[in-house]
């Protein structure tokens, strides 16, 4: 994907998807929400980012490692629909590895209490898996 994209990252998770959009032309990134996936129609809450941010190319967060476990997996089942749903954006795998960790750190560090930090925690590990993908 190119600088000038408007990409959508999403921090998957079986609970929680937090999504971060980098706005143009590519250079910072903004954490938006934290989506419950037992009570939102997810793929249909992403058509609705993607229209509403203008996203031209999607990022999916996987955690980069040598053996592959159940939420491997279920990043690929994911993968594959979001495919499905959105033929025309282009979509990779990025790391993502301990950015939730560091979402944690940062909470901490501001003082943000402890149930506005459940709801926006994958949002800002989304937010700083696009930053590093950003900057390289």
């Amino acid at each position: 994907m190119n600088n000038n994209a408007r990409i959508l990252c999403i921090d998957f998770g079986l609970k929680f998807i937090g999504f971060a959009v980098a706005d143009y032309p590519g250079i910072t990134a903004r954490a938006l929400e934290t989506l419950r996936t037992d009570k939102t129609d997810v793929l249909a809450a992403i058509e609705q980012i993607i229209a509403r941010e203008n996203v031209t190319g999607l990022l999916l967060g996987f955690p980069y490692s040598d053996t592959e476990g159940d939420i491997h997996r279920n990043i690929h089942a994911f993968r594959e629909k979001l495919a499905a749903r959105f033929p025309g954006l282009p979509l990779e795998y990025v790391d993502e590895s301990y950015s939730s960790a560091e979402a944690d750190e940062l909470a901490a560090e501001t003082g943000i209490g402890k149930n506005r930090k459940k709801r926006s925690q994958d949002s800002h590990a989304a937010k700083i898996v696009l930053l590093r993908y950003l900057s390289r």
